[in-house]
């Protein structure tokens, strides 16, 4: 079992929960395992794959790392350096670090 598989199944079991607190407990178990997940997707400093179920603020902190600010949309979120063009990113999208500048590869849907 992975680790999306884990916090699937916290995520149905706090919903079958009787007590709040424990429907509590497993919902942050089950965000704890997803943070997890992006964690371990963001950890390659050259490519970043945008995720639906990714958290904003590890994207950003990926893009911060290379000198470029994002802010947050919905649906995705925009990506900019100094005074080069805003970029649109979407789940899917992958971001490439060459050393220089992030480029955007679009997803196939």
């Amino acid at each position: 079992m992975n680790l999306r598989d884990l916090a699937d199944e916290c995520d149905r079991e706090a919903n079958k929960a009787w007590h709040h607190a424990e429907r509590w407990r497993l919902r942050d178990t089950a965000n704890l395992y997803r943070r997890m997940i992006c964690n371990r997707a963001a950890a390659d400093p050259a490519t970043h794959t945008l995720d639906h179920s990714m958290l904003i603020d590890v994207t950003e902190r990926w893009c911060r790392q290379h000198g470029y600010r994002v802010v947050a949309g919905i649906g995705g979120a925009t990506i900019q350096r100094g005074d080069e063009p805003a970029v649109v990113v979407q789940p899917g999208d992958t971001l490439r670090w060459d050393g220089q500048r992030i480029t955007v590869e679009a997803s196939a849907t």
